[in-house]
């Protein structure tokens, strides 16, 4: 993972981008039955020695289930960098969601999440939020998500305030699967803050993951956090590039 991205994950990313353009999109036909258990793991660790050294790990979980009506994901993800014995990069995060599908186009969903990250002025960060997604494109290879819902975020700043206040949330997800196992996503929610529009945040993905063998692909992925009204010398953008191996089962 790297802040800033240079001409080699420019062209790692080009390059798996080429290969899965020249795959024959997935069709309705192709896809295997759903297991009720998914589960997905990915990893990266780099380190450079010399006339600096480099220490930076990233990893991430996503387990799924579904029963009846009704699917449970829990996701995580964490990013850890050092430069020079001095600590650079802190992300962490973990979520947990109930989403029940009322019909083939519209579901609702139940909410609670975790983050830290003491380099963009959180110490720490609860959000438990309700809405309804509507499923706008189903059949494969597009997937269209758009939702909306409402809720309560708790935030301590790394300067020992803290504020709780009510919430607006509106999210979409984009996936575009170019085989079974190889596909593109986009995702993202923004929060509105109910007590001081000011101070409302959001963030974003994007994954493109490229099968090698069996269970194995090569994942890259870029994520962005924004915050309208961040701490007194912080700039409202925080982003990271990654790139890695992934597990599936």
């Amino acid at each position: 993972m790297t802040r800033r991205l240079s001409a080699r994950p420019v062209l790692l990313v080009l390059s798996a981008i080429g290969f899965l353009a020249s795959a024959r999109p997935v069709a309705a036909q192709d896809v295997a039955p759903d297991k009720p258990t998914k589960i997905t793991a990915d990893a990266a660790y780099i380190s450079t020695n010399g006339n600096s050294e480099v220490t930076t790990v990233s990893g991430g979980d996503k387990l799924e289930h579904k029963h009846a009506n009704w699917i449970f994901t829990q996701e995580a993800r964490a990013v850890w960098g050092n430069v020079d014995g001095v600590e650079t990069t802190a992300k962490y995060g973990a979520s947990l969601r109930g989403d029940y599908l009322i019909s083939s186009r519209l579901s609702s969903y139940l909410l609670g999440a975790w983050r830290r990250e003491p380099f963009a002025g959180i110490s720490r960060q609860f959000d438990e939020g309700v809405g309804l997604s509507w499923h706008a494109v189903v059949s494969k290879p597009h997937e269209v998500d758009l939702e909306g819902g409402a809720g309560l975020l708790q935030r301590k700043d790394t300067l020992g305030d803290e504020a709780d206040f009510g919430t607006a949330r509106t999210g979409a997800r984009y996936k575009y699967s170019f085989t079974e196992k190889a596909y593109l996503e986009a995702k993202g929610a923004y929060l509105f803050n109910l007590k001081e529009a000011r101070d409302s945040q959001g963030d974003g993905s994007v994954a493109l993951v490229a099968p090698i063998t069996g269970g194995f692909s090569m994942k890259f992925g870029y994520d962005v956090f924004y915050r309208n009204k961040p701490l007194p010398g912080l700039k409202t953008t925080d982003s990271s590039f990654s790139a890695g191996i992934q597990f599936s089962n």
